[in-house]
């Protein structure tokens, strides 16, 4: 059995999680009513991005991906704050709570893919051979 199939298996549900969040956060403004633009403007344009870099991870997985997916995260979690919404609780907690998602799935993709790598050298193969 390829070893190096099964990184791309365990994080493409990762991705998968992620891509859900980011499109959950995209369509959130609308689904809850945001009462401001700069507000909105943040969700849709995060959502849009974890989605976009998602869908990439899913279709050829690499670890700048993740990189990419976890700073995403790290924004979305650090938004409220950054831009002045914390009092909006709603738009605030999908913020929060979407960010933590992308987070925790993209460091778990990424911690996958470094033992899997660590398995690869440990048994002698080099990670490019299939």
């Amino acid at each position: 059995m390829n070893t190096l199939a099964e990184p791309d298996v365990d994080s493409r549900w990762q991705a998968c999680v992620m891509m859900t969040v980011g499109i959950a956060l995209l369509v959130s403004p609308w689904l809850m009513g945001y009462p401001q633009q700069p507000i909105s403007r943040n969700s849709v344009a995060t959502g849009s991005a974890i989605t976009v870099f998602a869908l990439l991870a899913i279709v050829a997985p690499a670890l700048w991906e993740e990189a990419v997916l976890l700073m995403l995260g790290c924004w979305s979690v650090a938004s409220p704050w950054i831009l002045g919404f914390e009092d909006q609780r709603g738009a605030a907690l999908i913020c929060v709570v979407a960010g933590g998602g992308v987070l925790i799935s993209a460091l778990w993709a990424m911690k996958n893919r470094d033992q899997v790598a660590a398995g690869a050298r440990s048994a002698g193969k080099d990670l490019t051979e299939r």
